[in-house]
């Protein structure tokens, strides 16, 4: 007794409070069966070299003349706290807003669209390793956990470099916040009728586009089933999304390859095929190119190799 009240006398109030309401915890504990089993982790890594940063200006993400199309080899996830927008992934375009998130894959083909205002506050972290098992890409978080779980990542991360046992610390906490939202609801992709003109014909020519992969589609081959002639279409494309027809179907099967590469059940000479290319040179030459790697050396690359 003469020990118990000695140990209490060098402990704050807090902390005795805190000590005796872990009892009843404790005690709630069964006995093990098994000694040497308990429960696993599933196998999953922890998230690595974790970046955060934050936009403040919706032409940030814009671009000039249209919409800038994002390619990461890293995991990112969007969260908005100011302001909203539009991101279209994959061709299905979902509304974002404080209270949603997006949580991209590596090499997903993206790019964000028409905010409500210039002034935006949007978090991104961005992070490699650890696929998060989310089943949804634009997400509803409704456990104030997440919220709880997303400060403390913040506070964490200002506190220190990131480095060393910082670090650990970090991924801890980030794979924390991604259980979290490993629950969230996912949000379905808004209708195509509510797209702006350029929108739309971007949505339209990115369905053509990926629905006839294994080969190049003729200008004048998309304007007939659009419903418009080849120069209208090339003009109007432009416009809308600031990138030529050539370039953007180029840029769609490019990301379709990677991911192929990313998948490892490929060789280069399937994926030019798979990709719409005749030659495994030329599609290589493209490949080079684009991604600043061979598809060999972006195959070992992506599967960290």
């Amino acid at each position: 007794m003469q020990t118990m009240t000695a140990v209490a006398k060098n402990l704050s109030e807090t902390t005795v409070t805190a000590v005796a309401g872990l009892a009843p915890l404790a005690g709630a504990l069964r006995r093990p069966r098994d000694y040497y089993q308990g429960r696993r982790r599933g196998g999953r890594e922890l998230p690595d070299n974790i970046l955060l940063f934050f936009r403040r200006e919706a032409k940030t993400l814009l671009g000039g003349a249209g919409p800038v199309r994002h390619f990461h080899h890293r995991y990112v996830l969007v969260v908005p706290l100011r302001g909203r927008g539009r991101i279209v992934v994959d061709g299905r375009v979902f509304s974002l807003e404080p209270g949603r998130c997006a949580l991209i894959a590596p090499y997903q083909f993206h790019h964000f669209t028409r905010f409500d205002a210039e002034r935006i506050g949007w978090l991104f972290i961005t992070f490699e390793e650890a696929a998060p098992g989310v089943s949804g890409t634009i997400l509803r978080p409704s456990a104030d956990g997440f919220w709880a779980d997303l400060r403390r990542l913040l506070e964490d991360y200002l506190r220190g470099d990131g480095g060393g046992e910082k670090g650990d610390a970090l991924a801890c906490r980030l794979a924390l916040l991604l259980g979290d939202l490993s629950r969230a609801r996912a949000v379905r992709a808004e209708s195509r009728k509510r797209a702006s003109g350029g929108e739309d014909l971007l949505f339209r020519v990115h369905g053509m586009v990926a629905g006839s992969m294994r080969r190049m589609l003729p200008i004048a081959e998309m304007a007939r089933g659009l419903g418009l002639s080849a120069s209208h279409l090339r003009t109007k494309f432009r416009a809308g999304s600031g990138r030529s027809l050539g370039v953007f179907q180029r840029e769609v099967r490019l990301q379709k390859a990677a991911e192929l590469f990313v998948q490892g059940k490929a060789t280069v000479a399937e994926v030019a095929e798979a990709c719409g290319w005749e030659s495994p040179f030329a599609f290589s030459r493209a490949f080079r190119r684009y991604w600043g790697r061979s598809p060999k050396r972006f195959a070992l690359f992506a599967q960290g190799r």
